[in-house]
């Protein structure tokens, strides 16, 4: 007979039964699992290089699923997960970048990792997929894939999916400093704005060029965001022109601005007010000829009154660039520019800033803060005039 237990003596805990949980090595592979039983005929599975690390592992999901917090859903392959992962987060970030995630899961994360098993994901695998990439993708690139990896298997993690994120940890290649943007001199600047002068799009490349302006912002710009007696335009929103990787189909997406900081009140010159005043008296003329003309209220359309494709406005600058004889660059490489002249103004740093829409003054004067080979020529004469440029 078993002992009696004494007044006021505190109850026993239940034992586990001798045994409970196993570690055994796997023929396939030599790793060691730790399996714990889970009732009802399930058990949990975490495979291991050395007995040792078996064995605590399995000491831990004993105390873990005792206390109710051992992740026990059934089983997912990763490309199950990530395809769930991505529909929840559908409405919460904006199209374009919902359709970056898409098609870099699609293209170097699924057809790799796509058949692992959720719960078996191992830092070794990111690790060597990473290296491998350093031959194919820069530096920024692999960053940015692992940045939305992490993002979701640290959902996985508090959706009670997994108990641990496998890439947490993983080496990462440095950051790359960003190319060379071509920045042209006062010379190519009027050049170029001469050379679009009387072009279908002459405002809007004066625009990107001079307050730097995003293509999806002056793609998206109405004519209700100009105040024409104050001299002033509201940017409001963008616009892109995108697959939908659940339908396969190009579709326009207005949105907000990238960032907070793209809400913004540009003050426009006297000569852009008047340019902006006398194109729309000649969109004015063309919408009288035309039926169909849709009503978006844009000011830089089609002859239908739609939408540009923004690669078309891309064509066009590449044109324009080979006809005045400069040195090819992106259109985006006009924002570069418009910050550069603007700092040449003697633009104060915050006005800068603001006009540009950006969040933060290091990305204003880092990212943006470009120089040119006649500005170190200058300081080069200024040490001269100095010194009275003798030799030593």
């Amino acid at each position: 007979m078993g002992r009696k237990k004494q007044d006021g003596e505190s109850p026993e805990k239940p034992r586990r039964a001798r045994g409970e949980g196993s570690v055994f090595q796997r023929d396939s592979d030599g790793r060691w699992v730790a399996r714990v039983p889970l009732g009802g005929g399930g058990r949990k599975e975490e495979y291991y290089d050395t007995k040792r690390e078996a064995e605590r592992a399995k000491r831990r999901m004993l105390n873990e699923r005792d206390e109710g917090r051992l992740v026990t859903e059934r089983d997912q392959t990763f490309e199950e997960y990530l395809k769930y992962w991505l529909k929840a987060h559908r409405a919460a970030i904006r199209v374009g970048t919902y359709v970056k995630y898409h098609e870099y899961l699609k293209v170097r994360i699924i057809p790799i990792l796509g058949h692992v098993k959720l719960k078996k994901l191992k830092i070794e695998m990111f690790q060597s997929l990473y290296q491998k990439w350093e031959s194919e993708l820069s530096p920024n690139t692999i960053r940015y894939i692992h940045g939305i990896i992490n993002k979701a298997l640290n959902d996985a993690v508090k959706w009670r999916k997994l108990v641990y994120n496998p890439v947490q940890g993983v080496e990462l290649p440095k950051p790359s400093k960003p190319k060379n943007v071509y920045m042209l001199s006062e010379d190519e600047v009027g050049r170029f704005l001469r050379c679009i002068e009387g072009t279908r799009l002459y405002p809007l490349f004066w625009m990107a060029l001079l307050l730097g302006m995003r293509i999806g912002e002056l793609s998206a710009l109405k004519w209700s965001d100009i105040d024409f007696d104050e001299g002033v335009l509201e940017i409001q929103r963008t616009v892109s022109y995108l697959c939908d990787p659940d339908v396969g189909h190009f579709a326009f997406y207005e949105g907000p601005p990238k960032t907070r900081a793209g809400y913004r009140t540009i003050h426009l010159p006297r000569d852009v007010v008047k340019m902006l005043h006398d194109y729309r008296e000649r969109q004015e003329e063309v919408r009288a000829r035309v039926s169909r003309w849709k009503g978006l209220d844009l000011v830089f359309c089609t002859r239908f009154g739609n939408y540009i494709v923004p690669n078309n406005i891309r064509l066009l600058f590449d044109k324009l660039l080979a006809l005045v004889g400069l040195k090819h660059m992106k259109f985006h490489g006009l924002r570069h520019n418009a910050s550069l002249i603007l700092r040449l103004m003697g633009i104060d740093p915050v006005v800068r800033r603001e006009i540009l829409g950006h969040e933060e003054s290091s990305m204003t004067d880092g990212t943006y803060g470009h120089s040119t080979s006649e500005m170190h020529r200058k300081v080069a004469d200024m040490i001269d005039r100095l010194f009275g440029g003798e030799e030593v």
